[in-house]
């Protein structure tokens, strides 16, 4: 075992490897979090605040916490036997168009995988879940998110993706100030106003925020994620982001992507790596983590279809491809990197392991509005990177929410399904939204649904369709879950193990409760799915066979520990962000508080300076 994987991440309190103690509130990572006795909850926590507790979830620290027991457990999880589950009774939404759906089946799970889906399945040997009442369903799949960024969570809700400091946006705010730990002056970029001289992050603070981020989609039902991270500031960095995924149990992609390269200070920076080359970068973490492909956490690699490094004479496609990586690359108003892209052989010509993320604004000339086919106005609808895009087979994630708060550009469902290309869904940043899947993944769904439908629907007047377009098909529930599911394997490159109900496939499953106040009756199953449910209703989640949220309650995990980590690590980035700073000192932001820095809490973070050629909205109730 490498020095890497032997590395202990304290999550609170100084000193690598520190011993547990409920005195200093230092704890070993792999004894910090995790509950004791066969991984199950309710067993030990010897931490500052957190005592030892029975079983009785109604006694101690747990006794409120989502985390389940034992006993709730049924025995499904915690000793390591091989297991035979029935979920017995559910509406089954297979989504495999040739076995079908069910009103009423199913499924036997064997270990990992899915054995039989049938009506009044025999087995003997088998635990039964009762699943009456619910709907089962393939767990979902997002494909992209900045999963570091979990700790800075609602940082900048009302702000934009562009702007420089003092406007706080995305850029100035999570990207400088709590990522790089520094401000570029605005008349000199070459020269910074303020610099921290490292980044706030420590490899601890970004282990806390991708395990977090990991357990709290779990218990929304996304079961696989790409983590496209962008804080691999030194190799410690990039091993504890990993290891955050792996602890969580969750299916995932790691999208390795650079950080802030401060190499000539002397701090490590090893990004993108080298042909040929395991001893750093993606080959070092590809021989360390990834060496098998039967595994829940996979390799990506965020890296572009230009140059992969100064000097190098192969582009970062080729290089991800040399060690068995998928791509994951955002592209926002960059349909020249498409079509040149197209025009570098060593691309290559089957892009299927190609996912771009956002491709908003593709289109060949300015354009107010579309329809199917070439209808626009004023002017025709022709994009020739949506072609190479169609025809080279690559995938599309499309963050409608993020899209649409933050200025990315309209979302380009139209686009992609003019283009005969279903595309995934992802949450991307939570500093301005949340994860969740009925308000994101269900409202990544439900937006997808709503956006297209209104833009769509909105052409069937002519007060507001000055050029006649004609109307578009509207998307369907069904359509937009096949997104969420469907999409969102193929883009990970895992439609062969994921996506769909099949027997030989592993079993990510989701079991939601229907059986409500506010949803049942049923009368149309994926419409309940896209425009009813909420995170609540979600039941039980396994991945791989493996029970992981049972009865609305994380498996394994001291929820309340969690919590306080995380709130730790804000703090700590927070404290470093006023600390001494290399160069200069951190100038006031037009809306942030200041001296010492914090963000806004109770008024709005960006509003003041954002917009300063319209009026301010003079409102009446």
């Amino acid at each position: 075992m490498s020095e890497n994987q032997r590395r202990v991440y304290p999550l609170a309190g100084d000193g690598e490897g520190a011993p547990a103690s409920s005195e200093s509130g230092v704890i070993r990572r792999r004894d910090f979090i995790r509950t004791g006795a066969s991984g199950l909850a309710g067993a030990a926590l010897a931490a500052a605040g957190c005592s030892r507790t029975s079983e009785n979830q109604n006694a101690g620290p747990l006794g409120n916490l989502r985390s389940a027991t034992p006993a709730e457990l049924q025995g499904l999880v915690g000793d390591g036997r091989r297991r035979r589950i029935v979920l017995r009774g559910g509406v089954v939404l297979t989504l495999d168009a040739r076995l079908g759906d069910f009103e009423k089946a199913d499924v036997l799970i064997d270990g990992k995988t899915i054995a039989e889906i049938a009506p009044n399945i025999s087995a003997s040997d088998a635990e039964i879940v009762d699943c009456s009442g619910t709907i089962v369903m393939p767990g979902f799949v997002t494909t992209h998110h900045h999963m570091y960024e979990t700790l800075q969570r609602s940082m900048i809700p009302d702000g934009l993706l562009q702007g420089a400091w003092p406007q706080e946006s995305y850029n100035s705010v999570v990207q400088n100030i709590w990522t790089a730990g520094r401000i570029a002056d605005p008349q000199n970029p070459s020269s910074f106003v303020w610099d921290l001289g490292r980044s706030p992050y420590d490899p601890e603070d970004c282990y806390i925020s991708e395990l977090v981020a990991c357990l709290s989609e779990i218990s929304e039902g996304i079961t696989t994620g790409v983590d496209t991270s962008q804080s691999s500031h030194t190799p410690e960095h990039t091993d504890a982001m990993i290891k955050g995924l792996m602890d969580s149990g969750r299916r995932m992609v790691y999208a390795y992507t650079g950080g802030i390269d401060r190499s000539a200070q002397g701090i490590p920076y090893e990004f993108p790596g080298a042909m040929n080359d395991t001893s750093k970068g993606i080959g070092r973490i590809a021989k360390t983590y990834f060496s098998s492909k039967d595994q829940l956490v996979t390799l990506g690699f965020g890296g572009g279809p230009g140059v992969a490094a100064p000097g190098s004479d192969y582009t970062g496609w080729q290089l991800a491809r040399a060690f068995g990586g998928s791509l994951h690359n955002h592209n926002v108003g960059g349909a020249a990197v498409v079509i040149n892209a197209a025009a570098d052989p060593r691309n290559g010509s089957d892009w299927s392991d190609v996912t771009f993320i956002h491709c908003t604004r593709w289109q060949d000339q300015p354009i107010a509005q579309i329809s199917y086919g070439s209808h626009g106005y004023p002017k025709e609808n022709r994009s020739k990177a949506w072609e190479i895009w169609r025809d080279r087979g690559a995938h599309v994630s499309i963050a409608n929410l993020i899209e649409m708060q933050m200025r990315h550009g309209m979302p380009p469902f139209q686009e992609a399904l003019d283009h005969g290309i279903l595309p995934s869904l992802s949450p991307d940043v939570d500093t301005n939204m949340t994860t969740d899947p009925f308000s994101l993944m269900l409202s990544l769904m439900r937006g997808a649904f709503c956006l297209q439908r209104a833009l769509a629907n909105d052409l069937a007047f002519p007060e507001s369709n000055p050029g006649g377009l004609p109307v578009p098909q509207l998307l369907t529930s069904r359509q937009v879950i096949e997104m969420a599911t469907i999409a969102g394997a193929a883009s990970t490159r895992l439609l062969d193990k994921i996506g769909t109900l099949v027997p030989g496939k592993e079993a990510d499953i989701i079991v939601l409760d229907a059986r409500s106040i506010n949803t049942w009756p049923i009368n149309n199953v994926p419409g309940t799915i896209v425009t009813m449910l909420n995170p609540r209703h979600v039941r039980d989640v396994l991945i791989a066979g493996k029970v992981v949220f049972w009865k609305g309650k994380l498996v394994g995990w001291n929820v309340d520990a969690l919590l306080g980590q995380i709130e730790q690590a804000r703090d700590r980035l927070l404290a470093r962000i006023n600390g001494p700073a290399k160069a200069g000192s951190l100038p006031a932001g037009n809306n942030s508080m200041t001296n010492p820095y914090r963000a806004n809490f109770l008024g709005s973070c960006c509003e003041k300076g954002q917009n300063t050629s319209a009026p301010a909205y003079v409102l009446r109730p």
